[in-house]
């Protein structure tokens, strides 16, 4: 047996069985998890990963399941077609010639079915349900369209119960049988003759299996199933989860722009965030020294042009700007007296030396040095050293840089971190996943923990020693470049980048736009600016915060009311909605929350400190709008991981459109496709599985041309006849 994943979103493995080609040689696996309530996941592994195998299958068409047995079995002899490799087992274990195909009763022209072509006699069993009469509906069109079909008879086992098939009728002649292991030899004989039995009222094809006209090549066709998005719905952004000093600013920005307020609401808190930075920490339990940094970083997805998430997003970032340019006209002011400071002091210093010259001389012939008077110069040397004005440096509050040396040097001259914006997203993520940016997708991993230190030696540079790297992520990104990003994470190389965002959001658009031309509201928008001040000098220990004792950070703790708010929310969170959720990405998503929480809730306190309404512990009102902005967060999250899932449905949607408004031939194939350059159907394995999705839900039906000479031909779908 090939070695597959011993679990599956938290199901344990209860059978597996191995995909092998014609000479016996295993190339994929697929596996049964199954939980103690009988919820189960059938898994496919025909992906190599190293000694093991990953989920997911790439092979089109897809591999038929006893393909080894078939190569050994003769042709004029019956071919036994069921549904389902546990069912096939089954009768190859009591030497009985079956096959199946991968992907349950929808995906029965998605498999390759070639291999049968010239046997003389197949029996179709179809499980005694809808769906098993489908599938072998759909197993017989795409018989009929081999070059050479065999003659196909109908086997409708009796006494099945409802939903049975060729396992529940074995169970019920092999006493405590559990349907996987091998029947015992001395039972075969009888087993085979009372199947020998039931073929004699094997029947013809029905009549409703007839095959549609001329133009359908042989499929069988039947109502095409809906296309419709899966993206799930978010919580809309609630004005009263805006902390109220910002509120007022906010609505009357989102109002103006008619654009969703998530945006700006998402901008500010994240600039907040990187003005406490470093500087003041929050330590969740009552005793522990567990202690988090308010550090948050934040994502604005949404479609270019149609959300306005740049112009959302440079609303909040045109008061950092502000603020950075106050402290910048600061420097430029203090600079010229700083320079004065540090000449005057190099003069006295020039001075002490050249003294030192005549002193370290000595006196009379024998040149004898007086001690006193060199102790008096170094004594003055070493008070004009201490007293030396350090080199002026400009505090910044964001850049766009993102380079491990220029961000090393920026966290020394801003102990408290710095944010980093950038517009687009995109490029950041595209350049660290090349294998030069790989560095600097590190340092910034580390960096939005908030509280480590880093040292930077460089021949020629000397050394930078950074005692605190604190760096926030502000910025945008489209809906289409995160997809794949995000895919790519689901299938195993994911470094938890995607679960340092905790503030992305993805919303809806305004439903009703109108043309809005007011004057902005500059009252409060002084007001949000007003606190941005506050916060980039406040005090933390004169408002509350404690002084630890082996750390120089100061620290918040929460108050009685938010401690039982605290302890509630992350107590659901460790034993329900970590055990409940089965999206690997969500699960790790919800481990960042541990962080989240706190961090939010210090954020708003400090948010009330500046704005001259709090002061002591974090309160319960600040717990609480932390605990309802993970909620709302929560629902964005899974929206953002369900676009990583089935990134082939949108596509599936795309080619959808085209099929209804007639820009695809019937047949076409996959080239057809990606020749035309269509948005989002650039990708030939995206296509190809988009289009398997269609198959499944009867808009498409794929139809395999013999190989002739050369490499094999691309096989032809053919559409619906109710799209042409």
């Amino acid at each position: 047996m090939l070695e597959i994943s011993q679990s599956y979103h938290g199901k344990p493995l209860i059978h597996s069985w191995d995909y092998c080609a014609k000479d016996g040689a295993p190339f994929g696996a697929v596996g049964r998890y199954q939980d103690g309530d009988g919820k189960k996941d059938i898994v496919p592994f025909f992906k190599r990963n190293g000694t093991t195998w990953a989920t997911g299958i790439d092979l089109n068409l897809r591999p038929l399941y006893g393909l080894d047995k078939l190569a050994l079995h003769p042709k004029d002899k019956a071919v036994f077609i069921v549904e389902g490799e546990k069912s096939a087992a089954a009768l190859m274990n009591m030497s009985i010639c079956a096959v199946t195909s991968l992907g349950g009763s929808q995906a029965a022209q998605q498999a390759d079915w070639t291999p049968l072509n010239g046997y003389k006699l197949a029996y179709l069993m179809p499980d005694n349900d809808k769906p098993g009469e489908h599938y072998m509906q759909g197993v017989y069109g795409a018989l009929a369209a081999l070059e050479t079909p065999p003659q196909v008879k109908v086997l409708r086992l009796s006494g099945l119960p409802d939903k049975g098939d060729i396992v529940d009728w074995l169970q019920g002649r092999v006493n405590g049988w559990d349907g996987y292991a091998a029947i015992d030899a001395n039972l075969h004989d009888a087993i085979k003759e009372e199947l020998r039995e039931e073929l004699k009222n094997a029947e013809s094809v029905p009549n409703n299996w007839a095959l549609a006209g001329s133009h359908s090549s042989g499929f069988v066709w039947e109502k095409p199933g809906e296309i419709e998005t899966k993206i799930p719905p978010v919580q809309a952004l609630q004005f009263e989860l805006i902390p109220e000093p910002l509120r007022n600013w906010l609505v009357d920005v989102s109002y103006r722009m008619q654009t969703p307020g998530d945006f700006a609401a998402i901008a500010i808190i994240v600039i907040v965030g990187s003005l406490i930075g470093s500087g003041c920490g929050m330590r969740p339990k009552k005793q522990d020294d567990w202690e988090v940094i308010p550090n948050v970083w934040g994502a604005a997805i949404g479609r270019p042009s149609v959300v306005l998430k740049t112009p959302s997003l440079k609303e909040p970032m045109g008061l950092l700007e502000r603020l950075q340019n106050e402290y910048g006209e600061k420097f430029e002011h203090d600079k010229a007296g700083a320079e004065f400071d540090s000449l005057a002091n190099g003069a006295m210093l020039d001075d002490v030396k050249a003294k030192l010259k005549n002193t370290a001389k000595g006196k009379g012939k024998d040149g004898v040095v007086n001690s006193d008077d060199l102790q008096k110069l170094k004594a003055d040397f070493m008070e004009l050293s201490e007293s030396a004005e350090p080199e002026p440096t400009r505090r910044l509050f964001k850049t766009n840089e993102t380079s491990i040396q220029s961000q090393t040097v920026l966290q020394v001259q801003n102990p408290r971190g710095i944010l980093t914006f950038r517009d687009e997203l995109t490029g950041l993520l595209v350049k660290w996943d090349r294998e030069d940016g790989a560095e600097e997708r590190a340092y910034f991993l580390e960096g939005w923990n908030g509280d480590g230190s880093y040292t930077d030696c460089k021949i020629g540079r000397g050394i930078t020693d950074a005692k605190s790297i604190c760096i926030s992520l502000l910025g945008g990104i489209q809906p289409d470049k995160l997809k794949r990003y995000l895919y790519q994470a689901m299938q195993g190389n994911n470094d938890g980048l995607m679960q340092r965002l905790q503030l992305a959001v993805w919303p809806d658009g305004p439903e009703n736009w109108q043309l809005i031309d007011t004057v902005p509201n500059k009252v409060e928008k002084q007001r949000a600016y007003a606190i941005m001040q506050v916060l980039a000098e406040l005090d933390f220990v004169e408002y509350g915060a404690i002084q630890g004792e082996d750390d120089d950070r100061p620290y918040f703790r929460f108050d009685d009311k938010a401690q039982v708010i605290f302890y509630d929310w992350l107590t659901e969170l460790q034993t329900i909605k970590f055990k409940q959720e089965e999206n690997p990405l969500m699960v790790e998503h919800f481990g960042k929350f541990r962080s989240l929480m706190p961090s939010l809730a210090l954020i708003f306190h400090c948010i009330d400190i500046a704005d001259s309404k709090a002061r002591g512990n974090v309160s319960a009102q600040a717990a609480q709008l932390a605990v309802d902005w993970c909620k709302y967060l929560e629902s964005h999250a899974r929206r953002i991981y369900a676009m990583a899932e089935s990134p082939e449905h949108e596509a599936a949607i795309k080619l959808a459109d085209k099929i209804k408004t007639k820009a695809l031939p019937s047949p076409f194939t996959i080239k057809d496709v990606y020749g035309k350059h269509w948005h989002g159907l650039k990708d030939k394995l995206e296509i190809e599985s988009a289009c398997n999705i269609l198959i499944d839900e009867s808009w498409l039906r794929m139809q395999k041309k013999p190989k002739t000479t050369g490499r094999p031909p691309l096989p032809d779908y053919h559409i619906n006849p109710v799209f042409l």
